[in-house]
């Protein structure tokens, strides 16, 4: 009986264990705010096909990252959450000071494989500087500018790409991996706030202390 009893509580703490993993695996992993002041910049960046919407393909340590500089020129390092079911690709910033922001761009990382060692595994990093990866920068038609505030979470708005790979996953060449510059296409809103109304959804310890600072009211559109 009570071998039983220690099977079963293992189980429930199994499951309560795993339910809590699946549950933190619905929102990004954020740092929590290191200042009163802190802010934080996001953007939504997808694929459209007709009335239909998808996250980029960041697939074989290549992809895409939004392209924004801070006052000084410096570029902001974003990080990717691609499995929120009501977003594209979603990428944020956080631990920001006030300022004013520009979304320039975006940039696509490839591998170029005659610069990976033998046995070496590549990784996506867009703003790790891989020896590796190859970086192409894609300006937009116009800039955008944010000038973000103390203690706030600002969106650069919504953006699609449309873009082909040289070769792909079918080509044999080191850049196959590289986009063809004539095929890129990129069309957007600064003003869409869905990012931010999703993201007030979310409600782990982290994101609850940044979504005091989020001026959107949460929605699922």
């Amino acid at each position: 009986m009570r071998k039983l009893s220690v099977v079963v509580l293992a189980l429930v703490c199994l499951f309560t264990f795993s339910g809590c993993m699946s549950f933190a695996a619905l929102f990004p992993v954020v740092n929590p705010p290191l200042e009163s002041k802190s802010s934080m910049l996001v953007l939504e960046a997808g694929v459209q096909d007709g009335s239909t919407t998808s996250e980029l393909l960041n697939t074989n340590a290549t992809g895409w990252a939004p392209w924004v500089v801070d006052s000084e020129g410096n570029t902001i390092p974003f990080r990717p959450f691609d499995t929120e079911s009501r977003l594209d690709s979603f990428y944020f910033a956080e631990n920001l000071p006030a300022g004013t922001y520009t979304l320039k761009g975006f940039l696509h990382v490839y591998v170029d494989y005659s610069k990976l060692q033998s046995n070496e595994i590549a990784s996506y990093g867009p703003f790790e500087n891989y020896p590796y990866h190859v970086k192409q920068e894609f300006l937009l038609e116009q800039p955008v500018a944010v000038t973000l505030k103390d203690a706030e979470i600002a969106t650069l708005g919504r953006y699609f790409i449309t873009s082909q790979w040289v070769g792909g996953a079918m080509g044999t060449t080191d850049d196959r991996w590289k986009v063809a510059p004539s095929s890129v296409k990129i069309t957007g809103d600064p003003t869409d706030k869905k990012a931010l109304r999703v993201a007030k959804n979310w409600a782990t310890p982290a994101w609850s202390q940044w979504n005091t600072r989020n001026p959107e009211t949460a929605a699922d559109r």
